[in-house]
């Protein structure tokens, strides 16, 4: 195992809304700069998505990764660094919640992961008649979920740091374990990342149709009580000097990530970035 980076260069990859980019250039982000001679790993401190998104992963990311309740974002993010094995997808991703039927309505939550020997696995109490349901019972025993360990309580979004204290501190010391000298954390559209570990040195805004660098930024997260985003954050950007904005082009899903990695890599290039690494 590698030693400890003493600080890694830190890139928040954030956006205005779900489904506008932010995974998809996060895990270029990752790409690039390890192409570029910078190890970088990646860490969604939250995710969330639909129960009926597990049917499109489901059985098959468990036997990639032995991950349970794990989306197809942080399952990208892991791919995108060999300092991460498909096994560490739920310490890239150490808190996940299931909704249903429409997002804001969590039913399930993991949080922690098997390789840590942190996992804990929770179910919402309105979720109660939903997991007698057979259907329900057979997909998630498809994707592994213990129903036999799962703990009930009632949650939502916003109590993610109190149910899972610790748990994100301890993914985020085993990702500096393997020795990345940049950390690529993407954000959760209008709720701030459940992390600290500093100071945030980059900031990519990813709106859809560009994206945004905020090189050199060296932001102190602010953190409201409700953990939404604060106005304060897009002061510090408009503050920030000359960004630099890059347009993003549609590409078809075959062509995606190779798009992307051509506009982080043009973004990367225009902000002198990892400028650290030149040195």
């Amino acid at each position: 195992m590698a030693a400890h980076s003493p600080s890694p260069e830190i890139f928040w990859v954030i956006g205005p809304d779900t489904h506008v980019g932010k995974t998809t250039i996060a895990a270029a982000l990752i790409r690039s700069l390890n192409r570029q001679g910078c190890p970088a790993v990646g860490f969604k401190p939250f995710g969330g998505f639909l129960l009926q998104e597990a049917v499109e992963f489901g059985a098959g990311q468990v036997t990639r990764s032995g991950c349970e309740i794990c989306g197809g974002d942080a399952e990208h993010l892991t791919s995108a660094s060999p300092l991460t094995p498909p096994s560490m997808m739920d310490v890239v991703g150490p808190l996940y919640m299931l909704s249903y039927p429409v997002y804001g309505r969590p039913v399930l939550m993991r949080i922690g992961s098997r390789t840590l020997g942190n996992v804990r696995y929770l179910y919402h109490d309105h979720a109660r008649t939903l997991l007698e349901r057979s259907d329900v019972v057979e997909l998630l025993c498809g994707i592994g979920v213990p129903l036999a360990a799962m703990e009930a309580t009632t949650f939502g979004f916003l109590d993610a740091p109190t149910l899972a204290r610790g748990a994100h501190a301890a993914a985020y010391d085993r990702l500096l374990a393997a020795g990345p000298r940049a950390v690529v954390v993407e954000g959760a559209s209008n709720y701030l990342p459940i992390w600290k570990a500093g100071v945030v040195n980059h900031v990519l805004l990813v709106t859809g149709e560009a994206v945004t660098c905020y090189a050199r930024i060296n932001l102190e997260v602010p953190f409201s009580p409700e953990l939404k985003m604060t106005q304060s954050i897009f002061h510090h950007l408009k503050a920030a000097p000359r960004p630099v904005r890059v347009p993003m082009t549609l590409a078809p899903p075959e062509g995606r990530e190779d798009t992307a990695l051509v506009i982080i890599e043009r973004t990367l290039e225009q902000a002198g970035l990892p400028a650290r690494q030149r040195h």
